[in-house]
């Protein structure tokens, strides 16, 4: 009886140990959510940075990518923004683009103010693109075109949609924009087959076509230009364009646990760093630009500032 009492007692001592450990952060998989279809760019930006994610964190856990493609990303937001905010349910962003319909007075699950940002990624800024073959060789050409010039974009809501329209009414370029394309891609190829005169789009997107020599580039938006012929926002006069750019950021729920916080956001900043993580943003032509949990966080609001500046525009 004496033995069984003491097997007893000893069971209740090494559970009691082992429940400590359940509290200890990460003790389960982490999903991140991808509010895109497989194949794009935020999407194999995620799943690369997933891998060394993983193995920068202070457990043997797996980081999980999972697609949740739907209103433009707002889909995604939303179950981030709704999840328990205890770090097993973080996501990747696209600033503005789920800024914008907040900006805008849209109805959405989500406030982009509430929620735990975690890190900033990459910043990607846009080539203004026209076919290789197009008289079309700078924004005076855009100009004088004699009629107004039709672009290609996505969706009215869309990254590229907002960025053709803010610097198409800045630099007083007559215009007409055509959406419906499901992606960069698709609009690319129709300023090469002739449906568009020209597109914004992300610099990462346009290199291969660039390389391919299908397509130029008659100035940048949102990142310098090394090129003394294509012009940039300062050269053209407009210095606060330079803010107008696609940024990856990783966020999860408001009112994330500091500690928890704290160890998402190390995790992340290691992988960035990580040699093998960095030949991967050489080999596919990607790029990174980390910033902290406070840098986002303070990069969200001026953000807020900028568009809102814009939001006539924006309508």
């Amino acid at each position: 009886m004496k033995n069984l009492l003491l097997a007893t007692v000893l069971i209740f001592i090494l559970v009691g140990c082992s429940e400590p450990s359940n509290d200890v952060f990460p003790n389960q998989d982490i999903e991140v959510i991808i509010p895109y279809n497989a194949g794009g760019g935020f999407d194999a930006y995620a799943r690369s940075l997933a891998q060394y994610m993983q193995k920068h964190l202070p457990s043997d856990v797996n980081v999980l990518p999972m697609n949740m493609p739907g209103a433009g990303g707002r889909r995604g937001a939303a179950h981030v923004y709704r999840a328990d905010p205890d770090g097993y349910t973080i996501g990747i962003f696209n600033m503005p683009g789920i800024l914008l319909p907040q900006i805008q007075g849209i109805k959405i699950a989500y406030d982009v103010n509430e929620l735990t940002w975690l890190s900033t990624l990459s910043a990607d800024g846009y080539g203004i693109t026209v076919d290789d073959e197009s008289p079309i060789n700078s924004i005076d050409d855009l100009k004088n075109l004699g009629r107004n010039v039709v672009y290609g974009a996505t969706g009215p809501s869309s990254t590229s949609y907002i960025a053709t329209t803010i610097v198409s009414e800045l630099l007083e370029i007559p215009n007409e924009v055509i959406t419906g394309y499901k992606g960069s891609g698709e609009y690319i190829l129709g300023v090469i087959r002739g449906d568009v005169d020209a597109a914004f789009a992300n610099y990462s997107t346009i290199q291969p076509y660039l390389e391919s020599g299908d397509v130029k580039v008659v100035a940048m938006i949102g990142v310098n230009s090394d090129d003394p012929n294509i012009k940039d926002a300062d050269d053209l006069g407009v210095p606060e364009l330079a803010n107008l750019n696609v940024v990856r950021m990783m966020a999860g729920p408001p009112g994330m646990p500091e500690e928890v916080k704290q160890i998402l956001e190390k995790a992340m900043m290691d992988a960035l760093n990580d040699p093998q993580f960095e030949a991967w943003l050489e080999s596919t032509g990607n790029d990174a630009t980390p910033m902290n949990s406070i840098e986002t966080t303070n990069s969200v609001k001026d953000m807020m500032v900028f568009y809102d500046k814009f939001k006539q525009f924006l309508e």
